[in-house]
């Protein structure tokens, strides 16, 4: 495991994942699994990259201590992030040696705040089954957990379309193991205070149903595509999973409240207060929960390095 680039993009994510911190622990064992374990190439097609943030701190990217995805929220929406009125006060250093060519992503807001980003070369807003991409024009293609998919058979089609003969595309997906480690979505089947659990999960059980298989399943699945598994990693404990699906999330929008209301000064000491006292539990946490040095046959999701034949 290569220690220094666990340490810098879990601070890293965790600075703009701070009120959610099992976030930060997530999306550092993905971008491990991604850019480390199965090497991007550079110029590369992203199809699902949401905001644009994961895969500029992965590429070795970083927001400034004062910034973080709470800035710019709409708390009377139910999906909070789906806005973008406030526009980055600040430029970023994107001259990495990898960075995607092309973004492509099904939400309009998430498009805008890629572009200010500036990480990606060129964005595409479109639905996932039907992507406008030459046929077999594509070297490399980063496939991300891409929310708002319609039919994740139809897009992984259209995905593989647009790839060059041997060309690879990397998939991170889910294990049916995950399906056991959602709490609120058992709560909420439990009778358990069901509307407030519902609401916790926020469709999130239903959508990665729709993309988790075993091993097994999912190599009959690439076959079925022409795709061949060059190699695959898998990552993330049962227990990690329920610590992200639960964490702040019945909290949050009064801490983003709470955290919002200070001038920023004030708000940008907290948080680093607040970052110092949870960094080293964190990297604990990973330690244990990554699977990466304590292996377990039981993972939460998969990457998978794939070639078209």
């Amino acid at each position: 495991m290569n220690i220094v680039f666990v340490l810098s993009r879990l601070w890293r994510y965790l600075n703009i994942y701070f009120l959610k911190p099992f976030d930060a622990v997530n999306d550092t064992l993905t971008s491990y699994l991604v850019f480390k374990k199965h090497g991007l190439q550079n110029n590369y097609l992203e199809i699902g990259s949401g905001d644009g943030m994961f895969s500029y701190i992965m590429c070795g990217g970083k927001f400034p201590i004062d910034f973080d995805r709470y800035r710019d929220i709409d708390l009377q929406k139910k999906d909070i992030f789906n806005t973008h009125k406030k526009k980055l006060p600040f430029n970023l250093d994107v001259k990495k040696k990898i960075r995607p060519l092309t973004s492509i992503d099904a939400n309009q807001n998430h498009i805008k705040k890629i572009k200010e980003i500036g990480f990606s070369k060129k964005t595409i807003f479109c639905k996932y089954e039907n992507l406008p991409i030459k046929k077999n024009s594509i070297k490399f293609i980063f496939f991300y957990t891409a929310h708002g998919l319609e039919n994740f058979d139809k897009s992984v089609k259209s995905a593989t379309k647009s790839l060059k003969k041997n060309g690879k595309i990397i998939f991170l997906v889910f294990d049916d193991y995950v399906k056991k480690n959602f709490i609120c979505h058992s709560f909420y089947r439990k009778g358990i205070l069901k509307n407030f659990f519902k609401d916790l999960n926020n469709n999130r059980y239903e959508e990665i149903s729709g993309y988790s298989k075993t091993y097994q399943g999912w190599k009959k699945f690439f076959k079925k595509k022409g795709l061949k598994i060059i190699s695959d990693s898998r990552g993330l404990s049962g227990t990690a999973w329920k610590f992200y699906d639960v964490q702040t999330r019945p909290i949050l929008r009064p801490l983003i409240f709470f955290f919002n209301f200070f001038p920023n000064w004030i708000r940008t000491t907290i948080k680093i207060i607040w970052m110092i006292f949870l960094y080293p539990f964190l990297f604990i946490f990973f330690l244990f929960f990554s699977n990466l040095i304590f292996r377990s046959s039981n993972n939460c999701y998969r990457v998978f390095e794939l070639k078209k034949s």
